[in-house]
């Protein structure tokens, strides 16, 4: 399997989600599609986290904190 290089903008929402042997990586463009998407693999037994524009990453825990302004573009 290859290296996959992807271009992301200014408001990219990188979601990355473990279970078991398996690994995966989505994008998403805003906080609230990054967290539906983080919790449905959560519910499914991933480990989840969302790394946001500025460099934060956030576990499950914390996703609620990603729905308010503050945080994201602090």
């Amino acid at each position: 399997m290859g290296i996959r290089t992807v271009m992301l903008d200014h408001m990219t929402f990188i979601i990355e989600a473990i279970k078991d042997d398996r690994q995966t990586a989505d994008i998403r463009s805003s906080a609230i599609d990054a967290v539906i998407l983080a919790r449905k693999l959560a519910a499914d037994g991933f480990l989840v986290s969302i790394d946001t524009p500025t460099g934060h990453r956030y576990s499950a825990d914390q996703f609620n904190l990603l729905l308010t302004s503050k945080s994201v573009s602090a």
